[in-house]
């Protein structure tokens, strides 16, 4: 292969490794939610399903969650 192949497959490589690691980033799960995570003032629309969606801070690890906020009006 040349030079331009090789870059070719590395940036596809690269997109394909990001796109796995990064599917679900905003979207929380049952059995990541943290118990001392505690609700912040932020909330927003998520542009996939267009419901509210609160950021949830845990203290202790300085991990954020998105959860739908049932709360919002």
């Amino acid at each position: 292969m040349n030079t331009v192949e090789w870059v070719i497959v590395a940036v596809v490589a690269v997109g394909i490794v990001a796109a796995v690691l990064g599917w679900d980033r905003y979207r929380g799960s049952e059995k990541t939610r943290s118990v001392a995570a505690q609700p912040t003032s932020e909330v927003f629309t998520d542009p996939d399903s267009g419901k509210p969606m609160r950021v949830w801070y845990d203290p202790a690890t300085g991990e954020r969650e998105y959860r739908e906020d049932s709360d919002a009006p």
